[in-house]
């Protein structure tokens, strides 16, 4: 092996490792600047939240019942933060930015903590929104971060 195919050797390693630990560092940072949108189901609309600095939303306590949550980005916001630009899927239409990969959970559910992965919604575009139960007793909390 000449010289110049071993340091191109190296640094393809380099390159690769370096990728592989950035992704891990990023995955899972907390999300601020998430618009998360409470429904009724049936009923439609309740409640709008936009996660704080931490990727927290807090609805406090609702009455017994079903409810849906449907996640975008603000639109004060280029996507949430850095960490979210670094996480978004390749499957965006043409012309548009790509929705970012979020991971929720949620406490306060009946039944205990739900942990989904999710694709935020975009403008023009409306994602599949997360279907839960409350028991009416407990503070609904959402915590957003940035999905693997």
């Amino acid at each position: 092996m000449t010289n110049s195919h071993r340091i191109a050797t190296q640094s393809l390693a380099i390159a690769v490792a370096f990728l592989f630990l950035a992704h891990a560092a990023f995955a899972g940072a907390p999300l601020k600047g998430i618009d998360v949108k409470l429904g009724k189901n049936p009923g439609g609309g309740c409640a709008a939240r936009t996660t704080d600095g931490g990727g927290k939303a807090d609805f406090g306590v609702w009455p017994k019942g079903s409810y849906t949550l449907e996640f975008a980005p603000a639109p004060s916001s280029p996507a949430a933060t850095p960490a979210a630009s670094r996480t978004l899927s390749p499957a965006a239409k043409p012309g548009t930015q790509p929705a970012p990969k979020l991971h929720v959970v949620i406490t306060g559910a009946a039944g205990g903590k739900l942990e989904r992965d999710v694709e935020a919604g975009e403008a023009t575009d409306r994602a599949v929104p997360l279907e839960f139960s409350l028991d009416g007793k407990q503070s609904l909390v959402v915590l957003v971060t940035a999905a693997d």
